[in-house]
């Protein structure tokens, strides 16, 4: 048997979150993911290790970040505030502990199973309210799929449902194990682009592992019934009449019922930026482009269609 982490690096828990699957949810934010898309919305949480980010609006300029950092990464300057050199940089976080005003900080902390669900049975009474309970996302929760394994049947341990939010890279049996759990009652999968050399663009992967995942994951009665697609879209990109006619026919074929559509925004520029890097800037297809999209999906493939994240 394969060794399971005791503890895994989280970005954050995120109550109340109700675009993550049915009913009110607490979302769980994984850190480090195989793919690198361009458009990603929390780019800070790709890199499986721990990373350094600044909040630059919080910064109070009192300079004891400087004084505290033991490689002379940090300056300060009255124009760009906070300014790390991250060639310098080792990520010892005294900085981040040092720093009264939260300005700088570490992108995630080490959880184990029982501190997660500590937080997330909280609101518990929500979620049977509500057809809620947690979404396990990321980054890409099959790099610790055992770890989301052991969380998803401790959960249900409490009377606690799952919805599990992949990309569909990964392992096929590990996946095939997460989607058969009881408790897990849907499966976001995400849809980025049935054109591989698009995908392989933008992605930095093949989506070949995530389109067999997702036939063998449909081609399962019981499994079938918990898919709901989920389709970042991006003008110009992934909206064509080609992907999303070839997308369609795919859904059809495999038996698919429910897709929620992702208009793009630019909300990871800035942790881009805050974590030493740069993203580049995309823009959303038209409202009258994903109307048409959607009523697409619902006319001509039968599909239950949700827009998630209109700007």
């Amino acid at each position: 048997m394969s060794h399971i982490a005791e503890r895994v690096l989280v970005g954050s828990l995120q109550k109340f979150s109700v675009e993550d699957g049915p009913g009110i949810r607490t979302t769980i934010f994984f850190k480090g993911c195989p793919l690198d898309c361009k458009w990603c919305h929390n780019p800070e949480l790709i890199d499986e290790r721990q990373e350094l980010i600044k909040s630059q609006n919080n910064c109070i300029g009192c300079g004891h970040c400087v004084k505290a950092c033991p490689r002379d990464a940090i300056t300060i300057s009255a124009e760009e505030g906070v300014i790390i050199d991250r060639t310098k940089c080792d990520l010892c976080l005294v900085c981040a502990n040092e720093c009264y005003a939260k300005a700088l900080r570490p992108v995630a902390k080490f959880m184990t199973v029982d501190e997660i669900l500590e937080i997330a049975a909280q609101d518990k009474g929500f979620y049977d309210k509500t057809e809620g309970g947690i979404t396990v996302s990321g980054g890409e929760i099959l790099m610790h799929a055992g770890f989301v394994g052991r969380l998803i049947d401790e959960a249900g341990k409490l009377g606690i449902n799952v919805c599990v939010d992949t990309s569909g890279f990964g392992d096929s049996q590990a996946l095939m194990e997460l989607a058969q759990k009881k408790n897990v009652t849907n499966i976001l999968y995400d849809m980025k682009s049935i054109n591989d050399e698009i995908h392989r663009a933008y992605t930095g992967v093949s989506n070949r592992q995530i389109l067999n995942n997702l036939r063998q994951l449909s081609a399962d009665p019981e499994i079938v019934d918990k898919l709901i697609m989920r389709m970042p879209l991006i003008k110009g990109v992934n909206d064509s009449e080609d992907i999303i006619v070839r997308t369609g026919a795919f859904f059809r074929e495999l038996g698919i019922k429910k897709v929620n559509l992702l208009q793009y925004h630019n909300l990871g520029i800035s942790k881009k930026r805050n974590i030493g890097g740069v993203q580049e800037e995309f823009l959303p297809p038209t409202e009258e482009r994903m109307n048409e999209i959607e009523v697409y999906f619902k006319n001509e493939i039968n599909l239950k269609v949700e827009i998630l994240g209109r700007v």
